[in-house]
């Protein structure tokens, strides 16, 4: 009897998001449209919809010239609530710039918080105060005393269990053995090869015991760390694949150079999970806000999808699934011929979407999730491993149709 969970949700090969840090979006029809062009294959002012699964940061006060929650009308803000609860506003991109005082932290601490669905994805942004991470983004929001101190509120009461504090890697595929082959361009030798030289480096640094750099030795989506003021959180690693380093190409203005064949085709073949580190609304101008260049990118990548290569999925969701997989654990028992798997779990819902079992006999398998069978077991036909399975059916999240 062979039961073995499979890495990603059947009958994908390798998991990936665009987590998209929001600084600079113009303006709110920007900001929408970006998101209909994306999860949707309507008509947008982007071009034709590519029909994926993409989530978006929100923060507050904010220079006039980004978009963010203040910054906008009440029709904006209605939108930005219902695409928190469709889930596709799934990052909070700290409390924004002017945001400094506990005062306004509660206030739209509360303002966040007032749907079914919560922001779970905490991502730091630029030099904000309300930062968790107090080294590379120089923030103030998990040190006790401080003004901006929030953590007791945010993150100890379980409201933020996903923390971005600052680490990018240039490798594609998170979850498998560090490649560069991406990376690599001949027609740009030297800044590729400076590129690969220091993603090398920062991975001897950390074997070397460096704690800065721990996450890239390692090469994981998540790992379990603490905040400054001993917070327990599970931090996440993005990656920008790009040639010319972790802040080059970071946007809709050059997100074409990392949507590549070459960069898609790597996650593929070693089964990689990345989050992607970009600022869609870093846009080529208001009039024209994607070129052909960008359009074709993600269409690129939509194709990946259409082949059942490359799961395309919100941050959250990525993370979620992710979190379940590591802590997960089974048992199999053999009942009157049934194989029956067994395990418990403190999650549910979208954070058991996907989970899959390699079984030899998917007909007569059944599953109990704490103690109570699941009725509506997929079963798989066999993948390009050729072994049969079974699933929780993945299950794509709802795009508001008023959007």
């Amino acid at each position: 009897m062979r039961v073995k969970i499979r890495k990603y949700p059947y009958p994908y090969q390798a998991m990936l998001t665009i987590c998209s840090d929001l600084d600079e979006t113009p303006n709110k029809d920007i900001y929408f449209e970006t998101a209909r062009y994306l999860n949707t294959t309507k008509e947008t002012l982007l071009g034709k919809g590519v029909g994926l699964e993409v989530g978006n940061t929100i923060f507050f006060d904010m220079p006039a010239h980004n978009f963010s929650y203040t910054n906008t009308d009440n029709d904006g803000r209605e939108k930005i609530h219902k695409l928190i609860q469709s889930g596709h506003i799934d990052c909070l991109h700290s409390f924004g710039d002017f945001v400094i005082s506990r005062e306004k932290i509660e206030k739209y601490w509360s303002v966040i918080r007032q749907g079914e669905r919560k922001i779970e994805v905490w991502v730091d942004h630029g030099q904000a105060a309300t930062n968790l991470d107090n080294d590379i983004m120089q923030g103030q929001g998990a040190e006790i005393g401080a003004a901006a101190y929030h953590t007791d509120l945010t993150v100890q009461s379980g409201g933020l269990p996903f923390i971005w504090k600052g680490r990018v890697s240039s490798c594609v595929a998170q979850n498998a053995k560090r490649s560069y082959a991406s990376i690599f361009n001949r027609k740009q030798f030297k800044a590729s090869s400076k590129t690969i030289l220091l993603e090398f480096i920062k991975g001897w640094l950390a074997r070397l015991g460096n704690q800065k750099y721990a996450m890239h030795s390692a090469n994981k989506v998540l790992r379990k760390t603490m905040l400054t003021d001993g917070s327990p959180v599970l931090e996440f690693m993005r990656c920008n694949p790009s040639w010319g380093g972790v802040s080059i190409f970071d946007s809709a203005r050059g997100i074409h150079n990392v949507l590549t064949p070459a960069v898609l085709n790597t996650l593929v073949k070693n089964q990689g999970c990345s989050i992607f580190y970009s600022h869609l609304g870093k846009v080529f101008s208001e009039r024209e806000p994607f070129s052909e260049q960008t359009r074709q990118a993600f269409e690129l990548l939509a194709s990946y999808q259409q082949k059942k290569q490359i799961l395309v999925t919100t941050t959250r969701r990525l993370l979620g699934y992710n979190r379940t997989v590591e802590e997960l654990g089974f048992v199999v028992k053999l009942q009157g011929g049934e194989t029956q798997i067994h395990f418990t779990t403190a999650y549910c819902g979208e954070d058991l979407h996907g989970l899959t079992w390699y079984v030899d006999k998917p007909e007569k398998t059944s599953l109990y999730v704490n103690g109570e069978k699941y009725l509506n077991l997929q079963i798989n036909q066999p993948d390009q491993t050729n072994r049969s399975s079974v699933s929780i059916a993945w299950l794509p999240l709802n795009y508001p149709d008023q959007l």
